[in-house]
């Protein structure tokens, strides 16, 4: 469908959602406008609400080739028996394993951020016996696991977190997130002497550059010295930048190109504010006009002059592809240039289907050797320039058959100069839609087994998670508004 051709309204599927208010669950319906994609629903009690899905009607209509097959679970826990999310954990209609499997390890935290998808309440810390059995349960269930997020609260400030950290550090998992404000690592450093001696484990690291002070509960100038600190005792990092309009949309443009420059930055997260959580679900702004990920590519594009351009960015092909896109950048001497662009897009998403990273040596080679032969083909004037970073990186990679190569020194050089930035678009209450949940590659993993959608555990399930409060009758979110939306009437549906 041509955007031009969608005059007023059009259904793209429908499913069901959720009353930002009460919570009830309501059947809702997934619509294209001229302004944007929305999520509408009317509830008994509250009336219509529509939330936007995506800025971008060309975007959107764009996702069905990035919609790749799934990989399904081999075990899921529950039958389909109620429908979706009541039957989470995982139930048979799930159809994508886990690419990043978070745990909460505590609900403690020493910061406190207006912005919080959590609800800190400081009622439980998991065990390392606790943490390793759900981490065996996963492995079980999918053989390998992508990333494995130590999330909370903040996990930095766990008594046990070393010794859960050694428990997970375990062949099956690829890669271990430390999900953190930055607070300890700012000034411990026996923590970070400490955390140093894990080669899988890197720090997603809150940062979000000018406008942090409305954001979060951490000083700038403390993440800033968290980041030198880290750069400093050569632990990697993942900067995670959150991205909301009005306040620090603009800045993306500045914020992530100087982000990618930093040697010891790996790949940078933008993540585009949720309202859902202990302080989300009541932040300022509109749910209705927010800042979805094509938003987000534009301020990028147009604040870094066009150093990274939104051509340069995928739908990101393992979740339902409205959550998530990908670009890759060779990073040489300060220059970034976007990979994505050089090669055969069919090619691209083939190799970079299900996971979260190009992992295996053949497909990254394939991607690389690609770019290269384009740039041979090419008669744009600085293509020789380009082609002689390429033919380096190329030499380094692949050296000699007759050289053998460890693949950890492999991913080590890639890191250096092949970086990603992730844009995360979440679900909330304004945005749930079982639908795309189904697909949901980012799974929270609890006590006893259980697996759930991460979006699901924050705009649902967490409120009904007996380790958080007695008392869980579902909060008022926000009150509902007579207004109308920019794009929408009232009355809709």
């Amino acid at each position: 469908m041509n955007a031009a051709k969608v005059s007023a309204q059009t259904t793209f599927y429908k499913t069901t959602s959720m009353c930002p208010t009460c919570e009830r669950l309501v059947p809702g319906e997934v619509v294209g406008t001229p302004h944007g994609v929305f999520l509408v629903r009317e509830c008994p009690d509250h009336g219509p609400f529509e939330g936007l899905v995506c800025s971008d009607l060309a975007w959107y209509e764009s996702l069905p080739r990035f919609d790749v097959p799934p990989v399904k679970p081999k075990s899921p826990l529950r039958k389909t028996e109620h429908g979706c999310p009541n039957d989470c954990g995982l139930c048979t209609a799930h159809r994508q394993i886990a690419g990043t499997a978070a745990i909460e390890i505590s609900n403690r935290c020493d910061a406190s951020c207006p912005v919080c998808i959590a609800d800190n309440q400081k009622t439980f810390e998991l065990s390392v016996d606790e943490v390793s059995a759900m981490v065996d349960d996963l492995v079980r269930a999918q053989g390998t696991i992508d990333v494995l997020a130590i999330s909370g609260g903040e996990p930095a400030i766990h008594p046990d977190l070393f010794a859960i950290l050694r428990a997970v550090s375990r062949p099956e998992v690829q890669r271990i997130a430390l999900n953190s404000n930055g607070l300890r690592m700012a000034h411990d450093d026996g923590f970070l002497d400490e955390l140093a001696r894990f080669d899988k484990v890197y720090v997603t690291l809150h940062y979000d550059g000018a406008g942090a002070k409305a954001l979060r509960g951490v000083d700038p100038q403390v993440q800033e010295r968290a980041v030198e600190r880290l750069g400093a005792w050569k632990i990697p990092m993942v900067p995670v930048v959150l991205a909301a309009q009005g306040i620090n949309d603009l800045a993306l443009g500045t914020i992530v190109p100087s982000l990618l420059r930093r040697p010891s930055v790996k790949s940078v997260i933008v993540s585009t504010m949720a309202f859902a959580g202990s302080g989300g679900a009541t932040f300022q702004g509109d749910p209705r006009t927010r800042l979805t990920i094509p938003g987000a590519l534009d301020c990028i594009e147009a604040g870094s002059g066009g150093a990274l351009r939104k051509r340069d960015f995928i739908p990101l092909p393992m979740p339902n592809p409205l959550c998530a896109a990908i670009g890759y950048f060779l990073v040489d001497q300060g220059e970034l240039t976007g990979l994505i662009g050089l090669g055969d897009l069919d090619e691209v998403i083939e190799c970079t289907k299900n996971t979260n990273f190009v992992t295996q040596d053949e497909d990254l080679e394939r991607l690389l050797r690609s770019a290269v032969d384009r740039l041979y083909a090419s008669e744009a004037l600085d293509a020789p320039r380009i082609l002689g970073k390429f033919r380096g990186l190329l030499d380094r990679l692949f050296p000699e058959a007759t050289v053998a190569m460890e693949p950890s020194r492999r991913r080590s050089i890639v890191e250096e100069q092949v970086k990603t930035v992730y844009l995360m678009q979440l679900m909330d209450a304004w945005t749930f839609d079982t639908k795309r949940l189904s697909k949901c590659s980012c799974q929270h993993l609890l006590p006893g087994g259980s697996v759930i959608p991460s979006c699901s555990y924050y705009a649902y399930h967490r409120k009904r998670d007996p380790r958080f409060a007695a008392d869980l009758t579902p909060p008022r979110l926000r009150a509902p508004t007579n207004s109308p939306s920019p794009s929408i009437g009232r009355g809709t549906m």
